[in-house]
């Protein structure tokens, strides 16, 4: 290896080894979590319950090593000493995109490695996947475990699917960012393109449910999270996943890795290119920003600050209904035939899209709205204004939750009030997705406080998509920890929502049972408690 190489490699060590050790923690936490519910349980479901955890763990740190490998020499500005290294900026590129797949992927492997000697030891077994002539949903526990040379085969098969498919992931991610202004810019587009990265499964299957069985399995070539579904089941103790596999599994994802490495050398080719880019051509269009063309009388300060709020918070939180309305559409034409009515199915199951994209966009929201006024510029302009950071921080905070409220969870339910009491036998197949009062009780709520916790985030780390993602991940890892515990598993919101919607179902409904009143009270604490502190700490804007 020569000198030249070792010091990139030895760079790049220096500069990724906290997400490293980030991404080994993240992944063996997540064997530990497996292994003790499955002992826990006993439901023999390890591997989708691994591949599941694989599958989230690849929707964050992509979005995290993407910011670092495009942008981070901009961020410290040492690209202008590399482009002065007598090595080409392609081979720099090469490294850092090497050594970035390397941390993503190292840990799922040592983690498939591990439960692969528990597999084989008979600490773990594992029940067949989904396929014609087995039972699913419940009836699936009821089978024979698989034999070890089987359940190893169906942990190599996950674990191939989540590394090829966390790489297409983070690949497309940095072709994206690499001519990036701002490593938040990768962040708010990687939270979408993350998030809508679960699309291409909901159309292999609609191409289930059509009966085009050969073009789904040919669909992993281009997406290859399309390979696996995970059904998820519950009966009240716990929760287990069914698998869903493609029948073709190594010849798509031989095909998709010729894909990936198209887009590794498209990146090489892009890195550290936007500087010269700008200098040499000129920007044609200039799009205003939305609602710039309102006026509005900015007679008082109150008024001037609710304005200039609503105009940052409702696009973003617009840009989260557009998401769940398309998840909402996917939903329903991946259940087969619609009795002729798709918009208004569509329009009744957004509750059930809007749930997990009110978690997620609350945050986008919570994190966008503060970071850019938090940063050393515009700090420093709101202190120079007749304003006091105390109010400015109030009213920034109250119109932008009042904006992921009433854009997502107002619009939510007004387009679906007329499905909440809806029990024609004609919309059975579709009343599981259906509005109902258990969501208008839980979920705003749930929301507004994934917006404070954001909120919090930001204002203590001054980075945005470290505040989201230390938020998401306190509901997530909070979540699992709940569930593999049975003695507070009753304690968990989701199972809360889950427990009040299934009696609302058969006609009883009380938010004095399933302990409402203690948990979502202390979840309006939480939101309280955060709103505090994250004023208290915007106050030191002005030592």
């Amino acid at each position: 290896m020569d000198l030249v190489l070792q010091s990139l490699l030895w760079k790049e060590w220096q500069e990724k080894k906290r997400i490293l050790f980030v991404c080994l923690a993240w992944i063996l936490c997540g064997v530990l979590y497996v292994v003790t519910y499955e002992s826990t349980f006993g439901y023999r479901t390890p591997v989708a319950r691994f591949g599941s955890i694989c599958l989230v763990y690849s929707l964050f740190m992509t979005v995290f090593l993407a910011m670092r490998v495009c942008l981070s020499e901009v961020t410290h500005q040492t690209l202008s000493l590399s482009l002065s290294l007598p090595v080409s900026l392609q081979k720099i590129a090469t490294v850092r995109l090497g050594f970035a797949v390397f941390s993503l992927v190292g840990p799922i492997l040592l983690g498939a490695l591990i439960l692969a000697v528990l597999l084989a030891s008979g600490v773990l077994e594992q029940v067949p996947a989904r396929a014609e002539g087995f039972p699913s949903g419940f009836a699936i526990t009821k089978l024979p475990s698989l034999s070890v040379t089987a359940a190893v085969i169906l942990l190599a098969k996950i674990t191939s699917i989540a590394i090829v498919q966390s790489m297409a992931l983070f690949l497309i991610l940095a072709v994206i960012g690499a001519r990036r202004r701002r490593e938040v810019h990768i962040g708010f587009i990687g939270a979408a393109v993350a998030f809508a990265w679960i699309f291409p499964t909901e159309a292999r299957m609609m191409l289930q449910s059509s009966g085009f069985t050969h073009l789904q399995d040919w669909i992993g070539a281009l997406f290859p999270q399309s390979m696996v579904i995970f059904y998820g089941y519950g009966d009240g103790q716990g929760s287990f996943s069914d698998l869903d596999l493609a029948n073709r599994i190594w010849i798509p994802l031989f095909l998709n890795l010729i894909i990936l490495s198209g887009l590794a050398y498209w990146f090489t080719r892009r890195y550290g290119t936007r500087t010269g880019l700008i200098s040499h051509r000129k920007r044609r269009w200039i799009w205003m920003p939305l609602f710039s063309w309102i006026s509005f009388p900015h007679r008082r300060e109150s008024s001037s600050l609710i304005w200039i709020n609503l105009r940052q918070t409702v696009p973003l939180a617009l840009a989260g209904l557009v998401l769940a309305c398309v998840m909402a559409i996917a939903n329903i034409l991946s259940m087969g035939p619609s009795d002729g009515r798709p918009v208004v199915l569509t329009a009744y199951s957004l509750p059930s899209a809007m749930w997990i994209v009110g978690i997620l966009w609350a945050t986008v929201v919570g994190s966008g709205i503060f970071a850019a006024e938090l940063a050393p510029g515009l700090g420093h302009f709101w202190m120079s204004r007749p304003i006091s950071i105390n109010r400015w921080f109030w009213f920034k905070y109250f119109v932008g939750l009042f904006a992921v409220l009433m854009v997502l969870d107002g619009t939510t339910i007004l387009v679906s009030w007329n499905s909440l009491l809806q029990n024609s036998s004609q919309t059975t197949f579709y009343n599981t997705n259906f509005l109902s009062w258990s969501y208008i009780a839980c979920y705003p709520v749930l929301h507004s406080m994934m917006y404070s916790l954001a909120v919090l985030g930001v204002c203590w780390w001054k980075k945005p998509v470290r505040g989201a993602v230390v938020a998401l991940s306190f509901f997530f890892i909070g979540s699992m920890v709940m569930e593999s515990i049975p003695t507070i598993s009753d304690y968990d919101p989701i199972f809360i929502y889950n427990n009040l919607f299934n009696a609302e179902r058969n006609g009883e409904f009380s938010l004095t049972s399933f302990h409402f009143p203690l948990v979502f009270g202390m979840i309006g604490i939480i939101i309280l408690l955060t709103a505090f502190l994250s004023s208290r700490k915007t106050q030191r804007l002005e030592v």
